[in-house]
């Protein structure tokens, strides 16, 4: 289950109840905009960040897309790199992001577990020049990094042989674990692969990544070998 569209306006309600300056924008038959000012209050580590910004999300009414977010305000310098040229935010990877939907994110736990902490960590890294949290990175990398966090598996090797099985879409829990540890399938990584193997959604996304990666990885012994 991704974001529950049967109750999205209850959501909506629940975002601008929690955000009193955001307002609905646009409302149509693919997405609903809402466009304002929230404001962020958090401290870690020492640091508190109590400011404003202004922004605009879109949220598309279409299960196969995810709700995106812009800097409306220019709060976020230019050349960060998690900002893009429109102003658009680099808030998380796709996959990351669907498999919270997945698990039951409602928007508003969006706002508090992903919007609020991107503009903390901007904060924290202009003045300190490092992640609070941590950082994931662009591009393959980011996606090798979103799916070790996703599968508790650190070696890279293993992350790209359970991102193999899931693109063939087939699960036997009781044969070995794609990933050559010589456990079952069950014991091992079976309850981290199980919902993109089973979820079309997730699959899809999942499938794309690994495509991706064996394109990158192609590439590359194409040019060692020259």
């Amino acid at each position: 289950m991704r974001i529950d569209y049967n109750h999205i306006k209850s959501q909506i309600e629940e975002l601008l109840t929690s955000y009193g300056d955001l307002e609905e924008d646009t409302d149509n038959n693919t997405s609903i905009i809402l466009s304002g000012r929230v404001a962020i209050n958090r401290s870690y580590n020492g640091f508190t960040v109590d400011k404003e910004y202004d922004i605009r999300i879109l949220i598309p009414l279409n299960n196969d897309e995810l709700p995106d977010v812009w800097d409306i305000g220019n709060h976020i310098d230019k050349s960060y790199i998690h900002r893009y040229p429109d102003g658009k935010l680099c808030l998380e990877t796709k996959a990351f992001m669907a498999l919270c939907f997945y698990n039951g994110y409602s928007l508003l736990q969006w706002m508090e577990n992903i919007v609020e902490p991107y503009y903390y960590s901007y904060e924290y890294f202009s003045r300190f020049g490092e992640f609070p949290y941590g950082d994931r990175g662009h591009d393959l990398v980011g996606v090798i990094e979103t799916y070790q966090q996703i599968f508790d598996e650190s070696d890279c090797a293993k992350v790209y042989k359970l991102l193999q099985a899931i693109s063939r879409r087939k699960y036997k829990g009781h044969l070995p674990c794609p990933c050559e540890s010589g456990m079952i399938t069950r014991r091992c990584h079976g309850s981290f692969i199980y919902p993109f193997i089973n979820d079309d959604y997730l699959f899809s996304i999942a499938q794309k990544d690994y495509s991706s990666l064996c394109e990158a990885i192609k590439e590359y012994d194409k040019q060692s070998n020259h």
